[in-house]
């Protein structure tokens, strides 16, 4: 912050009401000083304020619900005012990772899909919606797209696995007939 008792002649050095004076202004001068540094950061959405995703979220028409958070609110702003770029598969998986959307893209030309894998612990419900939107916006109309999330499970349940068999050979040797059973 700025003094304003920095800035006097040097002739006021030592003046009494002149040193009351800055006294008072300089509290009223960092409360303005701090509006108008509010003011500014408030201009860009990464260091946005909630007042200030107000305003864009207002001029871009997104609707916000009061459980929003204010990264969340953040990120929604980003999404709607993303500069045009070529739609790549690089520069789809930078965009996802820029979001920090923990996800796997793989891309299955000849059926015309995108399939998105995840870990289900690691993704939220939030980063899925977001992906979602995102999947909506960019690809094209010709591509499908399916959004997984893999879990490990534990299961309690017993799994048999191995073969019975049962066979039955006769044999007739001369008079005598031999029955011989396998199980």
């Amino acid at each position: 912050m700025a003094k304003l008792v920095d800035y006097l002649p040097d002739y006021y050095d030592g003046v009494l009401e002149i040193d009351e004076l800055m006294t008072a202004e300089q509290a009223l001068f960092d409360r303005r000083s701090d509006t108008l540094s509010r003011l500014l950061l408030n201009q860009f959405v990464v260091q946005a304020d909630a007042d200030g995703l107000s305003l864009f979220e207002t001029q871009l028409g997104i609707e916000v619900t009061p459980d929003e958070s204010l990264e969340t609110r953040r990120t929604n702003v980003l999404l709607r005012i993303l500069p045009p770029q070529p739609i790549t598969i690089g520069y789809f998986r930078q965009l996802i990772a820029s979001l920090k959307i923990p996800t796997e893209i793989v891309v299955d030309s000849v059926n015309c899909t995108i399939k998105t894998l995840s870990d289900a612990q690691v993704i939220t419900a939030e980063q899925i919606v977001r992906l979602r939107f995102l999947l909506n916006t960019y690809l094209p109309s010709n591509l499908a797209y399916q959004i997984s999330k893999q879990d490990d499970n534990l299961s309690e349940l017993p799994v048999n696995v191995g073969v019975a068999t049962h066979s039955v050979v006769s044999v007739r040797v001369g008079v005598q007939a031999v029955d011989y059973e396998e199980v």
